[in-house]
Formats: structure tokens, sequence, C-alpha cells
């Protein structure tokens, strides 16, 4: 006759402990498999948090530290302010699954760590649409996640008066991005000092365009040029001078145009004169399929549209982004699971938890880049609302091609 003891299952090590092993096992198996190909390691960086929420400010520096002075001249002396700031914070996750009598009597292991890989997975996958499903609210609105019962709202760390005390924050994407908008600054010289991370290139990929390739480099191109010129909060240069990456869904229309524009030499079969290839071996590429989103919570800004191919991609500068507070995940807590006996019903549960959440307070290290016309209504202000958009116009001409010669040929006499 054969006893499994649930409290003993508990609380014995080793050869007697099923639940336990069957744990670890996984942990040594599923940990590793999964980190292969993250996409939120594409985008975000992980940021560990000791406490309920924290802080992230900037300084403005100095905007000058000396002035011609004549002799005996007092030493002028400059001073500095705090930039802007944004708190961050993080949101308890939970779940659990129960394993019944029945299954602990029949001592199955097996089928018990079947059943804790399969849950993490889907937990670590969740997570991943989650973070994916969250850059919808870069752009300015709060969104509902569906499956984790969550509202997402995501905020750059910048207002929209320049006060580093206001209450309204920008979007994370968007074209009028501030700086610290100092007492002597006029308003004409706060608008100016605009700034924009949300661009379109009306470009289309459809082969009505010849020239469509030549322009989606020079599109990029200039966007990349435009990031390298961002300025800090102190309307210095912020320094995005780094590798750029793109970031897309697998589309077979977008990718076949950006691996082809980043592989070719030039396009000068295209424009008719010798146009080198500004963007070639300049970027980095990453494809996934977590950024279609899924039937029930589709991602528009990056999912292949009706019209059959893809308009929205990211542009990323990883070093920046890296060294400053660009796409984070903080997390207070780790995913971990422990072992819990019930009796109602009787069995065992596995209690699954994690504590963390996505923000994004610097803007300056990702861009976003519509293909095409945003078809949004102006003045809405949704995310695809043209207004919010900078628009880039490639520079890419065919040189008209001339006829300077004509050959007369004759067909021969049929019955010669």
């Amino acid at each position: 006759m054969k006893i499994f003891n649930i409290d003993q299952a508990l609380a014995l090590p080793q050869k007697f402990d099923v639940l336990h092993n069957a744990l670890d096992e996984l942990y040594a198996k599923r940990q590793e498999e999964f980190q292969k190909s993250n996409p939120l390691t594409q985008i975000y960086k992980t940021v560990p948090l000791d406490r309920f929420q924290k802080t992230f400010g900037s300084s403005v520096g100095f905007k000058q530290a000396f002035e011609a002075t004549v002799d005996y001249a007092a030493y002028p002396g400059f001073s500095s302010a705090d930039g802007f700031r944004t708190t961050v914070s993080y949101k308890p996750f939970n779940g659990k699954v129960v394993f019944s009598w029945q299954t602990l009597l029949e001592a199955d292991h097996a089928g018990i760590v079947q059943t804790l890989s399969d849950f993490q997975i889907a937990w670590q996958r969740q997570i991943v649409q989650y973070g994916m499903f969250a850059l919808t609210a870069f752009f300015g609105q709060k969104v509902y996640d569906k499956a984790s019962k969550s509202y997402i709202k995501i905020q750059s760390a910048d207002t929209t008066d320049g006060d580093p005390m206001g209450d309204v924050h920008n979007p994370v994407f968007t074209n009028a991005h501030t700086v610290v908008k100092t007492d002597d600054m006029s308003a004409a010289d706060f608008e100016a000092y605009k700034q924009s991370n949300k661009f379109y290139i009306n470009v289309k990929l459809d082969g009505s365009d010849p020239l469509a390739y030549a322009k989606l480099a020079n599109g990029l191109y200039q966007i990349k040029v435009a990031m390298s010129k961002y300025f800090d909060d102190n309307g210095q240069y912020a320094g995005v001078n780094g590798r750029k990456k793109i970031v897309a869904t697998e589309d077979a229309q977008l990718n076949a145009a950006l691996e082809s524009i980043l592989a070719a030499m030039d396009f000068s079969t295209a424009t008719g004169k010798s146009t080198l290839n500004p963007v070639k071996n300049g970027f980095d590429t990453y494809f996934t399929p977590y950024l279609e989103g899924t039937p029930a919570q589709p991602i528009p800004q990056f999912a292949t549209a009706s019209d059959g191919y893809a308009h929205g991609m990211l542009m990323l500068d990883p070093a920046y982004n890296a060294a400053n507070k660009g796409p984070m995940m903080v997390e207070r807590l780790a995913f971990s699971m422990k072992a819990v006996k019930t009796d109602e019903p009787e069995g065992i549960k596995y209690l699954g938890k994690q504590a963390f959440d996505f923000f994004c307070p610097s803007w300056r290290g990702i861009a976003y880049i519509y293909i095409g016309k945003p078809a949004g209504t102006a003045g809405s202000g949704t995310w695809d609302d043209p207004n919010t958009f900078t628009e880039v116009r490639p520079i890419a001409f065919a040189n008209p091609v001339t006829v300077v010669g004509t050959v007369t040929t004759e067909t021969a006499d049929a019955g010669a």
C-alpha cells in the first residue's frame, strides 16, 4: 500500500519532497531558457527597487562658469538648480496553481514538474505581453491591461510648462518635450527649445514608389542626427550619440525594407546618380511578434495594419538609456513561488508573486517612428494625432532620363 502524506511532503527534503524538488528543477531549467530571447531586454533596463517608491531627478547644472572681469573685480558667482523629477513605484502581482490530493496520492513527479513549468512560462510570457502593451501608454493615454486587470499610465519627467514643480507631465512620445524654463527665458526662447521624439516619414512601402528605400534610409538618418542634437534639461547638448537600435514587429514588408536599406552600399540605381547609403551598418535591428499584441489586446502603434504591413517602430540609443533613466522595468520583488498546504480543496497550492512596473522618465534615448502619414484626426489627442508628430521629409530625387541618341533597325524581308 502506497502512502503519500502532504505534511511530510512539505517537511522532508530530497527523496520524499516531490513538490520542492520539482520547483528546484524548474528554476534550474526555465530561467535559463526564457532569458535567451526576452523582448523586454531589448527595450527596457531592469532597475531594482529597494523601497515602496523612489524619485529620480536631474540638475540643470550651470549654464556658464566664467566671464571676463577687470583688475580687482570680484569673482562672479553662478548657481545651479534642480531639473525635472519623477517618482516610480511598483504593483504587486499574484497568482497560484493548485494540485489536488489525487495528484499527490500518485506522487506524479513528472506531472507536477510539467504543470509548474507551464505556469512559470505563462507568468513570464504575461510579463512580456504586459511590458509590450505598456508601450501604448507612452503616447499619453492611460491604458488598461485586461489580463492583469491593471491600469498603466507612463509619463516622461519633463512638464508641459517647463516648471520642475508643474503638475502636467509630457507623454514619453511627443513633439513638445521641454527644457527647464528659467526666469530669464522668454516665451519665444522656451518654444525654441521644444524637442520631438515622435516622427513620421511619409513613404509608401507598397511598391508604388521606386525611391521608397532611398527615402526611408535618408529619413532614418535625419532622425539619428536629430537625436544627437537633443538638449538636456539645462538646454545643453545631451550627448545622444551612441549606436542606434531599431525595434519593430515581425512584418514582411517593413522588415525587408529595413534589412535592405541597412545592407545596401548605395542607392545610385534608384536615384540615377551617385548616392551613398548614410545608414549602412549604422543600426542594430530586433524584430519580435510580441509588438503585435494579441487579438484580444492589439498594439496598433506597431502591429501589421489593415493595409498589409506594419508602420510603427522604435529607434533606441542603448548606451544613453543604460546611463540615464530611459525605459525601465522597476522590480521590488523578483518572481518566486512557495508550496502551501490547503484543505479546501485538499491538496497543495503554489503561490506565485512578483512586484514590478514599467516607467520611462528620460525620453531622449527612445523615439517612435511611423512610416506613412498618421491617420488620426488633427487635434484629437489620440496616439496617431498628426499634430503630435514631427514630419521628416526625406531627400531623395531621381535624375530625369535623357535620350541622347536613337538607333533605327529594319526587319529583314521574310521572302529574302
